[in-house]
Order: C-alpha cells, then sequence, then structure tokens
C-alpha cells in the first residue's frame, strides 16, 4: 500500500493575508473565464494566480501562464505571503455545507501520498482522462514543482479508527484557518503535528487502499513527472492528497445530468419507438419531482432516468433487461454493465442516437450539468433531450474500482469540491 506521510506544508502567512477567504478558489476545472476574472480582482495574492493564470495572445514559450505562476510563486515564499510548516504536519480539514435544508459536515486531511502504479493496486482509478487537461497540468507542475490543489481520495474504515483522533483535535486545539466561502460553506484547518496521531496515521494506512474521488488528471500527471523527474526533485514521488473516511457522513456525491443537443434530422417519435427496445416507458406530470422518482427506483434495485423532451413532456425510463446491457459491453465488468452512466451512455447515446465514443468524450453534442431546474431550462433553448440520472453510490465506485473498469466521465460529483490554496505541497523538499 502507498504510504501516506506528514509533511510540512507551506500556507498562506496570517500576518500578511487578513482574509483568507479572498485567496482561495474552487477546483481549476470548475472555473469559467468569469469567475477566474473575479479570482483576480479578490486579491493580488489570489491563488487563481498560481493554478489557473490569465493566458494572452504574445505568451511565448518564456512568458506565459506557467512562467508566470512560477514567479508569482517563488516571490510570494521571499516576501512570506506564503510561509513553511516549522514542523512536519498533517492538516484536518472540516467542511460544513447544507443540501436541500440538511446540514452536513465533512472531515478528512491533507497529507503526501506515495505515487504508485495503477496496477500495483493501491491506489484505485474510477473515471477515465482526457489529453489535453493533462498536458496543462505537467506545464504547470514542470514550471512550479509544487502541487497547488490536492487530489481527491477516500478510504474505508467501518472503526472510525482515525475519526475518534479527529474528533479529539477539534476539541482541543482552535483551527489555524477558518473562513466563510462565496457559497457560505465554512471551511476550517487544524493543523496536526504529533508524532504518535502521526505514527496512529501511518500504521492505519499500511492496510488501506485509496480509491481517487476527484483529480484523475492531476494524479496521472503527477506519475508523469516523477518517471521524468525522480533524480531532480525530492519528492517528487509524492503527492497532495486529501483523505476521507467513505464511513463519514458527510460524503455526498451529487448526479450529473446530460443535455443533448446539435443532433442532426433527430425525430422525436421515432426515437421513443426505439426506445421501447430497451425501456419501459411511462410520461410522468410535470409537477412530479425527479429526483425522487428517481430514487424510488434505484431503492427498488431498478436502473432509470428522467427523460425531458422540446415537448415539455418528462418520461421515466426504467431498464428493462439488464443482460442486454451486458451483452452490448463486452469485455466490461457486472459493476460497470449496472452503472446509470454507463446504461446511458451505451444503450441511448451509442446505440440509439448514433454517437461515438470520442464524441462523447469531445463533449459534442453533450453537455453537463447538476442542477435539475437548468437541465429542464434547457429544453427551451439549444437542448433536444435532458436526461435526469441519480447519484453513483460509493458502494458502486469501489465495485467499478476493484474490477480495473473506468466509468464514463462525469459519473460522479463529489460535492463540495475542496478549496484550493489552503495547503501547497512543494516538491523540492
Amino acid at each position: 500500500m502507498p504510504r501516506v506521510i506528514s509533511f510540512r506544508g507551506i500556507r498562506f502567512n496570517p500576518d500578511k493575508i487578513d482574509d483568507m477567504a479572498a485567496v482561495v478558489t474552487p477546483p481549476y476545472d470548475v472555473i469559467d473565464s468569469a469567475a477566474q476574472k473575479k479570482y483576480y480582482e479578490k486579491s493580488p495574492y489570489n491563488v487563481i494566480r498560481l493554478e489557473l493564470g490569465y493566458q494572452y495572445p504574445e505568451d511565448n514559450e518564456k512568458n506565459n501562464r506557467y512562467t508566470r505562476a512560477a514567479r508569482d510563486y517563488r516571490e510570494w515564499l521571499e516576501n512570506e505571503v506564503l510561509i513553511r510548516e516549522s514542523k512536519p504536519a498533517f492538516y484536518l480539514y472540516e467542511q460544513e455545507f447544507s443540501l436541500a435544508t440538511v446540514n452536513y459536515k465533512r472531515t478528512g486531511f491533507f497529507a503526501r501520498v506515495q505515487l504508485e502504479e495503477f496496477s500495483k493496486g493501491g491506489i484505485l482509478p474510477h473515471e477515465e482522462t482526457l489529453v489535453n487537461p493533462k498536458a496543462d497540468r505537467y506545464a504547470l507542475m514542470s514550471a512550479c514543482a509544487a502541487n497547488f490543489s490536492p487530489i481527491f481520495a477516500f478510504y474505508v474504515d467501518p472503526e472510525l479508527t482515525l475519526d475518534q483522533e479527529f474528533d479529539k483535535v477539534k476539541a482541543s486545539q482552535q483551527p489555524e484557518v477558518h473562513l466563510i466561502d462565496e457559497d457560505g460553506e465554512k471551511h476550517r484547518i487544524w493543523v496536526m503535528d504529533d508524532p504518535q496521531l502521526q505514527q496512529k496515521v501511518d500504521s492505519v494506512f499500511k492496510q488501506k487502499e485509496l480509491y481517487i474521488a476527484d483529480g484523475h488528471h492531476r494524479y496521472e500527471t503527477a506519475l508523469e513527472f516523477f518517471r521524468k523527474n525522480r533524480e531532480k526533485y525530492k519528492a517528487a514521488g509524492y503527492i497532495l492528497m486529501y483523505l476521507v473516511n467513505a464511513c463519514d457522513p458527510g460524503l455526498v456525491i451529487l448526479p450529473t445530468h446530460r443535455i443533448v443537443h446539435s443532433l442532426p434530422s433527430f425525430a422525436l417519435s421515432n426515437f421513443l419507438t426505439e426506445l421501447e427496445k430497451f425501456f419501459v416507458l411511462e410520461k410522468i406530470s410535470s409537477t412530479t419531482k425527479p429526483d425522487a422518482v428517481l430514487k424510488e427506483q434505484q431503492e427498488a434495485g431498478k436502473i432509470a432516468f428522467v427523460m425531458g423532451t422540446r415537448e415539455k413532456a418528462l418520461y421515466l425510463l426504467v431498464l428493462k433487461d439488464p443482460a442486454k446491457m451486458c451483452e452490448l459491453s463486452a469485455g466490461r465488468s457486472a459493476a460497470w454493465c449496472s452503472l446509470d452512466a454507463a446504461v446511458l451512455q451505451t444503450l441511448i447515446f451509442q446505440q440509439l442516437l448514433g454517437l461515438t465514443p470520442e464524441s462523447i468524450a469531445k463533449q459534442e453534442n453533450i453537455t453537463y450539468t447538476r442542477d435539475t431546474e437548468e437541465a429542464i431550462d434547457a429544453l427551451s433553448k439549444d437542448a433536444q433531450l435532458v436526461f435526469l440520472l441519480n447519484p453513483t453510490k460509493i458502494s458502486q465506485i469501489m465495485a467499478v474500482a476493484a474490477s480495473g473498469d473506468k466509468m464514463p466521465q462525469k459519473s460522479t460529483y463529489f460535492y463540495p469540491k475542496l478549496l484550493t490554496g489552503l495547503v501547497i505541497n512543494d516538491l523540492n523538499s
């Protein structure tokens, strides 16, 4: 199993930064151009300048978003805007948030985790990756030799061994960082530099597999960076990770809905007839709550979607024969064939709509949203169809990862996202 170790993290200096909420951001891959501009304007020291800097038409090999990130990172260290922890530590991270009037707390911790090839089985992926995002992250890592944002991973510990220790830390120490973000969510960081606790963490993780929840592109990038730079950077064999127990009640996964557009020669009446090859169709009232209908089907052990059309009709689609899915997915595991996202992609997008895996990966005819209302509203704009899904279960992620399969993209959305800029992992030492 990969080693999980403490490290001297780099954090924003509270003597130089009055408002920590002004210098952190969500992960780079959920930041659009408008949000990027907003974070630039929040503070001259916002981590956006390191993680996702502006690009300019005149950029060249010697002056670009990556070289500017490296320059700012060095300057912030030299000017002690960023400071290194005096002792190796783990960083306890609590997020407090609400969903549908229900309050949650999720507790995990930041650590250095030893990189290893997926084939060894200690670190398990569950999603496919794309080339371009990895090239971008590799260029940033090469320029800065640091991890500005963590990989999000979970482990399984029903005995709550470490969770009990974390509760003691919360009860006995004040958090080093306490901020409220732009969504009203609370973030707290405790520095855990007790050697005995560090030994306990080490002993617990000698027997634990780690499942990547978010950050597959960054993990594969770090592996490639290590292969090419293991002699140059002392800590290149480790990556910054956030680790959370799968049994934590705050480990929430949201569904990601599909919006289908720009299909040539699409005829709804013919498509409805074709759907009946694989699904039982039932028209449902527009006043019915789709998420409640889907949850009921999931609890009954069925694979189902709610489909919206331009005629402002909603249909419940329930898979007739799971064996047909396996038949059309040669080489795939039973765990993969039982995924809602896999069934939707294989039977509807590929078999009935004729989309190729390549076009789906490039998002040529499909966009994604977590918001049910946004998906339905898209039907009054450019969308031809929308498909509302159930959230993927933790047990499904583990089963697919253990089988060696990878889920279709956008199969999971762990909520809330981790903030970037709370702790930085420098690869030089």
